[in-house]
């Protein structure tokens, strides 16, 4: 069976690595040799991967701000978030297929032709951020969200390494991330050295055709989050599951997916609420949101709906999960 892949990042990557065990013809299609794309690199500690990624960072800590204010903090008793070396993880698993670095994308003479290309077909809304990689002496092992209630979206500021931390921004109302960036940058830290800048759009908007697309392709990134790591991969899983069992992949990825595309949907939901709000609604609305620990945890999960919500109640108040919370 020969596959073509069109994109090889989190999902067309997992898939090629997936499809190798049973097949010598998967050939992935991309505009660049090497996967390259920033993000935060952050996945929550609840999935493991097919191809083991290098964890760099285990996160226990957050804080939460609103228009410069830290309104909340709180600690787990174990790692909430990992930080992986997603570059590394990616391009590893891509060393098992061929890879034709082309931008002419008509593909012809495959017996599955599977689009996992990103946001890049650009058919749905996006956010444009920018990240850096930053070296400080100022360090602490917390990541800290902060939202400007201004704009919708947020600035990140996550450990990625002893005295290294992964900065972003990305707001849908300014394009301009960078600049808000080192903004941010500068009003944050005294002392830093940038190691690396770079931008990338992220989607947030539903995609109409789904048909043989998985990943970021198919719109699986939480909108209010931006993590598409975890979906996506998971994803990747479920095609290979359909391919090798011979199912008909739309339905199957339809029925598999149906939790995740529903989180989504319902975080879109919030996300235009937010959105279309005034500025004083947007506060409030933060301010109860980042103040009830069960919210946050459905957040920093990505399983804002009722079981996800079902879920976090009984591991933050059942279990004792919190070692802290201001």
């Amino acid at each position: 069976m020969r596959i073509a892949i069109l994109g090889g990042g989190v999902a067309g990557s997992t898939l090629a690595y997936l499809l190798s065990r049973i097949s010598n013809e998967v050939t992935i299609f991309d505009i660049n040799q090497y996967y390259v794309k920033p993000c935060g690199d952050i996945v929550p500690n609840v999935y493991t991967p097919p191809f083991n990624w290098n964890e760099t960072f285990g996160i226990k800590r957050f804080s939460f701000y609103i228009d410069g204010e830290k309104i909340y903090d709180v600690e787990y008793r174990h790692t909430k978030w990992l930080v992986i070396d997603k570059w590394k993880w990616i391009n590893d698993m891509r060393k098992s297929s061929k890879i034709i670095v082309t931008h002419d994308l008509n593909i012809k003479d495959f017996d599955y032709v599977i689009d996992s290309r990103g946001p890049y077909p650009m058919d749905r809304e996006v956010v444009y951020t920018t990240r850096a990689i930053i070296e400080t002496e100022e360090f602490d092992d917390e990541a800290i969200l902060e939202f400007d209630t201004h704009y919708t979206g947020f600035y990140w500021i996550f450990p990625s390494g002893e005295n290294e931390y992964n900065i972003g921004a990305g707001f849908l109302e300014y394009k301009n991330s960078k600049e808000l960036l080192y903004y941010y940058l500068r009003k944050k830290f005294k002392n830093f050295e940038v190691k690396d800048v770079r931008g990338a759009p992220i989607s947030i908007g539903s995609v109409k055709n789904k048909k043989l697309r998985i990943g970021e392709a198919r719109g699986l990134v939480f909108p209010l989050s931006g993590e598409g790591i975890r979906p996506s991969a998971i994803s990747a899983e479920y095609t290979f599951e359909a391919i090798y069992k011979e199912k008909d992949l739309d339905e199957f990825l339809n029925d598999k997916l149906s939790i995740i595309e529903k989180r989504i949907k319902i975080q879109k939901m919030l996300l235009d609420l937010y959105r279309y709000s005034s500025l004083s609604l947007r506060k409030t609305f933060m301010r109860i949101f980042f103040k009830n620990d069960v919210l946050i945890d459905t957040y920093l999960e990505d399983k804002i709906d009722l079981n996800g919500i079902i879920e976090s109640l009984k591991s933050v108040r059942g279990n004792g999960s919190i070692v802290r919370k201001f």
